[in-house]
């Protein structure tokens, strides 16, 4: 990946200027939010489109997703970002596991990973053959999963996670069954750390706070939108697998879970 043509974080940290974009407490305006919806869809079809055509790059797909981190900071939401050089300073591919609370996250990774190292992500088959955004999973090499037999997912993963490590490819997953604005540790499944173990790599924490953008009482990928609330990512340190792995998985539900109540205040 040639990263001269990608403009990439420079230090540990990123914080947006908070301020510059006035917004009123509550959720965005109805005209607002059409305005992001219609932003994120025009984001979308450009790069299936580019895709498609075979005119497109994973450069290319960076840029997409700074595009939406860059739309999210001008309805007037802060973006608070820590821990980039765990990821910076490591050599070869990593398995990262994420809480996932929102649809940000899914748009916004390519980028806060992508830009420093090329990823791929486990992602619900039906992202995969739908036919707006299955392009788009599908040139990020996504491994696929049903959700419906832990055993075969578990299987899939481990075959075709493997492979992309091997080839030099970050995995980026969500250890949840679905998107929800509550951590419950119990459902956050040591899928990651069995990978990393598979694969010979080390495994990273990412703690999110990604309510700004709720989920949809219709539409589960688009509900209300509230600038007021600060989104925070946050990755932690890099950690070989030992062992079985359960004290790291213990290790990793505890960095989310420590994060997140720190978000609270």
């Amino acid at each position: 990946m040639d990263k001269k043509s990608v403009k990439v974080f420079e230090n540990d940290y990123y914080k947006s200027e908070k301020g510059l974009i006035p917004y009123k407490p509550g959720k965005l305006s109805l005209f607002k939010t059409i305005c992001f919806y219609a932003g994120m869809f025009d984001v979308v079809l450009g790069a299936r489109k580019g895709i498609l055509k075979g005119k497109y790059d994973f450069n290319d797909m960076i840029n997409t997703s700074k595009r939406v981190f860059n739309y999210i900071e001008k309805t007037g939401a802060a973006i608070d970002i820590k821990g980039l050089d765990n990821l910076r300073n490591e050599e070869g591919p990593l398995v990262i596991v994420a809480n996932h609370m929102s649809t940000l996250e899914t748009f916004v990774f390519p980028f806060l990973v992508g830009s420093l190292k090329e990823c791929s992500f486990v992602v619900k088959k039906s992202l995969v053959t739908n036919p707006i955004f299955g392009p788009v999973m599908r040139f990020l090499k996504s491994i696929a999963v049903e959700r419906k037999d832990p055993r075969r997912d578990l299987d899939v993963v481990m075959k075709e996670g493997s492979e992309l490590l091997k080839n030099g490819t970050s995995i980026v997953l969500f250890p949840q069954s679905t998107r929800t604005p509550v951590f419950v540790p119990e459902n956050f499944n040591s899928l990651g750390v069995k990978l990393a173990k598979r694969g010979g790599v080390k495994i990273i924490p990412c703690a999110v706070k990604s309510d700004f953008w709720e989920n949809g009482k219709y539409i589960s990928s688009m509900g209300h939108l509230y600038p007021e609330r600060t989104v925070y990512f946050e990755f932690g340190e890099a950690v070989e697998i030992e062992g079985a792995g359960k004290k790291e998985h213990r290790d990793i539900v505890n960095f989310i879970q420590t994060k997140i109540d720190s978000w609270k205040n």
